[in-house]
């Protein structure tokens, strides 16, 4: 399981499953984001300079599976599930500390 040290509005640091510390970079979240959907719709270079100041998605989330999880397009993905008594508030605090960032996140619920 991942613990969270810390949330900025440039990224999170996290203890990961062999207690290991390591960054999420939002932004870099955002360009893989970005780059994605310039393959995926064919978007060309002024298309894209206008989705990127609109496009602020870093990842993507979903509370209705379980476990619940937050994922982010770093590569490759990095998750943070959300399982047991304190999950549900667990995982609203996280996408509420993105949203309050600047950030958004792909709901798939």
């Amino acid at each position: 399981m991942k613990l969270i040290r810390s949330i900025s509005s440039d990224g999170i640091k996290y203890i990961d499953e062999n207690g290991i510390e390591k960054y999420v970079d939002f932004i870099e979240c955002n360009e893989n984001w970005i780059n994605y959907r310039k393959r995926k719709e064919n978007l060309s270079d002024e298309r894209i300079e206008s989705v990127r100041g609109k496009d602020k998605c870093i990842g993507q989330r979903d509370s209705g599976t379980s476990p619940r999880f937050i994922e982010f397009f770093t590569r490759p993905f990095t998750r943070f599930e959300f399982e047991g008594p304190n999950s549900e508030h667990d995982y609203a605090q996280l996408r509420d500390k993105i949203i309050s960032s600047g950030w958004t996140t792909l709901d798939l619920s």
